[in-house]
């Protein structure tokens, strides 16, 4: 006899419920559609902290206005719907959905592995970015354009730089691991909120680096360096490549959103490029050294 496949008894009742309730689930893009909505969903969420003025907000000398968020987030909206819309019709390809949920086991090895993989090609992708001039100032230079981010503006990026982004999430799931469609799901959903997390301008309590030991665990504070600093903390649901790289700027050093900052000049021979230094930092900069020269 064949061995039995242990069963996923614990995640088999939500499993049951999603095959019956939810429609189009056996569409190879419903992961897009999961994506989608965690992002408005989550987008909202922050746009609700920053107009009601929450402690959590990292740069507390700064709010986005209503005006702000309406102008990246409506495009923003616009483009992925019409984007998943238009996909979801020209490429109508269905797949057979497993009728056993997986095991607690299944469910959390694959969603560690598309996470720790996804995270490591995304740092990779991100200081390609910055290492490559023309890179840099001709497509990375769109998401740099916000130094002081909120949430909509993390989705504000290049449509090549968000094609390779969405490379690095699928990759491993796609092409390597085949997970469970439940797992990957929740992966697509999960990467989503923590990329809103990591740009949403809050330091709040459930962000990864609370609960990573070692610094290990991305969010909201510690990206809010980079766009401070660019040449560090290129990751994003973890920073174990920073550490491990020596691209570590750690939160304890400029929490709770430092703005008297000197910008990274890089020898020299330096010129602010557009989108990654703060004109009001460079300007304070260069006056500071007329006074020493």
């Amino acid at each position: 006899e064949e061995e039995q496949r242990p069963s996923g008894a614990l995640l088999q009742p939500a499993w049951d419920w999603i095959l019956q309730s939810v429609p189009g689930i056996s569409h190879f893009l419903f992961g897009s559609v999961c994506a989608c909505v965690t992002f408005v969903a989550s987008c909202l969420y922050f746009s609700y902290k920053d107009l009601a003025r929450h402690d959590s907000k990292i740069q507390k000398d700064w709010w986005p206005t209503l005006n702000d968020m309406l102008v990246v987030g409506v495009p923003q909206i616009i483009i992925y719907i019409l984007a998943n819309g238009i996909s979801w019709v020209i490429w109508d390809i269905r797949i057979d959905l497993p009728k056993e949920a997986p095991t607690l086991w299944e469910f959390g090895r694959d969603l560690a592995i598309m996470l720790i993989v996804g995270d490591y090609y995304i740092y990779f992708e991100h200081r390609t970015m910055h290492q490559f001039v023309y890179l840099r100032d001709n497509i990375h230079s769109v998401h740099h354009s916000y130094k002081k981010v909120f949430s909509w503006a993390g989705g504000w990026v290049h449509p090549l730089e968000d094609l390779a982004a969405v490379l690095t999430q699928v990759a491993c799931p796609v092409f390597f691991l085949r997970p469970h469609p439940l797992c990957f799901w929740f992966f697509v959903s999960l990467w989503t909120l923590l990329l809103v997390d990591e740009h949403s301008g809050h330091d709040v309590w459930w962000s990864p680096y609370y609960y990573l030991p070692f610094a290990a665990g991305g969010g909201g504070a510690p990206h809010d360096i980079h766009h401070y600093k660019p040449h560090t903390n290129f990751g994003f649901v973890f920073n174990i490549w920073d550490i491990l790289f020596n691209t570590m700027q750690y939160v304890t050093e400029w929490y709770p959103g430092k703005t008297d900052f000197e910008p990274y000049v890089g020898g020299k021979d330096f010129r602010p490029v557009k989108g990654f230094v703060p004109t009001e930092g460079w300007t304070a900069y260069n006056q500071k050294q007329k006074k020493t020269d």
